[in-house]
């Protein structure tokens, strides 16, 4: 990659504000204020393209730029639901540049500001270097609520035939030939929430009728998630994400076609809010199409809230992510719920959360929150509540594989992420989504912090899930996937803002660390985590991610070469022999009883012994055969590590220097991977020094401390 073709590709991506390419400023033009307050984050006086090599040399070696760049963790691990931006796809980061002499490294916070007065930490830029009333009926002209139907009016049609993959549908004008309903401020003992499809839903009576995408009929109380499938005005399949059943307060409305019923489903389907149901006359001759369009034993199966549809159906109650059950209460505990498309959703029945699921936090510091944080009841239950169902939508597109879902009724502040059934679902809970002043910044943040946890990076708590600080460290990474350029940037500070004030200065002082996980980190960990991943850099050493410079050479040791009689096996030189030639050795005191070589070989060792049974000039060849195997054993350095090393890894002998001079002849890990096994010529008596390569890595990323890479030893 070209640094100009990058830093033309910030300067079209940041338009209409200019672009400056640090190395070319003139740091004494600068306003201090700028310098002090980083007012290049905002681009003001101007953004700034990071050095180049600050790019390629710090920033794009990070964990970080790995997983937004290359969608792999540090290790090469591919990340799930997770595809690489474009060539050049800018990011912010930051760099630690010294205003006088041009100087600049990677360090953050009071460890960039304490080199001197001249140093400050500033925002810049690099790029990727790789790679039941208002129910909307559809009419010829789009679609109006159900209670605006009037007799003679036209509505749309269906006229269906199934088929082995699904059904078709055409569509054409009908007309109303009946139109009647309760009222705007009926009540209904029980009515059935559908939510389809991910953002849409539909209240209806529970013997509403909706087609099945094998061109049968169900009933709306016979419906089950994440099992059954409804049918758009197109033909499609569209999930069932949530069936809730409840009491409802306001209209309900029914209509009909002017079609004689004669024992058919055509001509009676409508589209309703985006999906296939039956009017009001299939409704009524329900009875004379069980056989013919229903779907088989349809009478024989369990309705919403009878204990038989629970047994039935024990994943929506043991753990089901999409199912709400809410049942109706007596009179005296109905309360007025000012909104017509409300359910009283006072978390009567909801959400069975796994016992495995991963959670955004502690249940104690839920606790602290739920206590604490002001919060709209479940009355003002609609405001955000389109945010939350955008932003749902939102990271459904990205991540399609992952299930969505806003339960409402679950009173605890919290979210969460687990797998079932095949399914990968992230929950984030009315008690989280109705906190004052909680936006589209929070909960969005949020939820990227639930997708790293289900991407399960290195380090690991115990089930599996990414640890919880390197998911706030890798949440960066997910919203720079879903918000481009400074909508990432703006949205960033605002979640942030947002998670530090109204969610974690809600803990407790005694709840500060997030028990449970492997590291235990504080709100304040937390937070530099995320930081972190904004700027690019390594995660803070609490978080128990890789530490920037935190692999050290511990020690060095070498031993003897130890030799077998397979060592001694050539083309002129038999297994049989070779056994003789060994034994031979062991007793010339060469090689010790466990092979390994004792004493000094040179082109005059003695080693007449050897072959005395063959002729002379064939003796003096198998002699020398075994001369050069003696001068060419190597010797095994252990190199050892204060961390484990990547087992991915592969280990060039050139990369490998030892002082003096001594020719490594290979390298391997050793069975403890804290060990890197060196094989090499040395000498007895000789203090050596082993360098290793700055490109090695421990197995969770930290890279190399330049100051900690050497170790001396003696081969005794």
């Amino acid at each position: 990659m070209a640094w100009e073709n990058c830093l033309e590709n910030l300067r079209v991506s940041l338009a209409p504000k200019q672009v400056l390419d640090m190395d070319t400023i003139d740091w004494k033009q600068v306003n201090q204020d700028a310098l002090d307050n980083d007012g290049f984050k905002k681009g003001d006086p101007y953004y700034l393209a990071c050095q180049g090599r600050h790019c390629t040399e710090n920033v794009n070696q990070t964990p970080q730029e790995h997983a937004l760049c290359q969608c792999k963790d540090i290790n090469g691990k591919p990340l799930p639901d997770c595809k690489p931006p474009s060539f050049l796809y800018p990011f912010n980061a930051s760099v630690c540049v010294n205003i006088e002499t041009k100087e600049f490294n990677s360090k953050s916070g009071r460890s960039c500001t304490k080199q001197g007065d001249s140093w400050y930490q500033l925002t810049c830029y690099c790029c990727c270097s790789c790679f039941a009333y208002g129910t909307q009926i559809g009419i010829p002209e789009g679609s109006k609520a159900i209670e605006q139907f009037s007799i003679g009016d036209q509505v749309l049609t269906a006229n269906v035939t199934a088929h082995g993959d699904g059904v078709n549908l055409s569509w054409t004008p009908a007309t109303v030939s009946f139109s009647s309903g309760t009222g705007p401020d009926g009540y209904q003992p029980t009515m059935v929430f559908i939510r389809h499809g991910g953002a849409g839903s539909i209240i209806v009576t529970p013997d509403h009728l909706f087609l099945m995408p094998n061109g049968k009929l169900k009933r709306a109380n016979r419906l089950v998630p994440g099992v059954d499938f409804l049918v758009s005005a197109e033909g499609v399949p569209v999930e069932i994400n949530e069936v809730s059943l409840g009491e409802y307060r306001g209209g309900v409305h029914h209509i009909a076609t002017d079609k004689e019923f004669s024992g058919e489903i055509s001509g009676h389907l409508l589209i309703s809010e985006g999906i296939v149901s039956g009017d009001f006359n299939l409704q009524i001759h329900a009875a004379a199409l069980k056989e013919a369009f229903f779907v088989d034993d349809h009478d024989e199966l369990p309705t919403i809230g009878q204990p038989e549809y629970e047994q039935t159906n024990t994943e929506l109650l043991s753990d089901e992510y999409t199912s709400f059950l809410l049942m109706a209460g007596d009179d005296d505990e109905k309360k007025i719920v000012p909104h017509t498309r409300k359910f009283y959703v006072h978390g009567k029945h909801t959400t069975v959360i796994p016992n495995d699921a991963a959670s955004y936090l502690s249940q104690a510091q839920a606790v602290d929150v739920g206590n604490h944080a002001p919060k709209y009841d479940f009355s003002e239950v609609g405001i955000g509540y389109a945010t939350v169902s955008y932003a749902l939508k939102l990271f459904q597109g990205f991540y399609p594989d992952i299930v969505f879902h806003h339960d409402v009724g679950r009173m605890e502040t919290n979210a969460y992420a687990f797998e079932q059934y095949g399914k990968q679902v992230v929950v984030i809970t009315g008690g989280m989504t109705r906190i004052k002043g909680f936006g589209l910044e929070g909960i969005v943040t949020i939820l990227a912090h639930m997708i790293a946890r289900l991407q399960k990076i290195q380090p690991q708590d115990e089930l599996g899930y990414t640890s919880v600080a390197m998911a706030d460290y890798y949440s960066t990474s997910v919203l720079r996937n879903v918000f481009f350029g400074n909508m990432y940037v703006t949205t960033f500070e605002s979640g942030i803002k947002q998670i530090a004030e109204l969610v974690l200065d809600s803990i407790d002082e005694e709840n500060d660390a997030y028990e449970g996980d492997p590291f235990a980190p504080t709100r304040e960990v937390r937070i530099d985590s995320i930081t972190a991943g904004n700027t690019m850099n390594f995660p803070p050493e609490e978080a128990g991610g890789p530490v920037l410079e935190g692999l050290e050479v511990t020690a060095a040791t070498a031993v003897l070469p130890v030799l077998t009689p397979r060592h001694f096996v050539t083309d002129d030189i038999s297994e049989e022999m070779a056994e003789e030639v060994y034994q031979s050795l062991v007793a010339a005191k060469v090689l010790s009883e466990e092979g390994e070589l004792t004493a000094e070989v040179s082109v005059d060792t003695d080693l007449s012994a050897l072959f005395s049974e063959q002729s002379e000039g064939l003796k003096r060849l198998l002699t020398e055969e075994v001369r050069y195997i003696l001068l060419h054993a190597t010797s095994t350095v252990s190199v050892t590590f204060n961390l484990p090393l990547s087992t991915g890894t592969a280990f060039d002998p050139k990369a490998f220097l030892i002082s003096p001079e001594a020719k490594v002849k290979f390298v391997r890990l050793g069975e403890d991977t804290n060990t890197l096994l060196i094989s090499a010529s040395l000498q007895k008596e000789v203090e050596y020094t082993i360098t290793v390569p700055r490109i090695l890595k421990s197995d969770n990323g930290s890279t190399l401390n330049p100051d900690k890479k050497t170790a001396t030893f003696t081969l005794a």
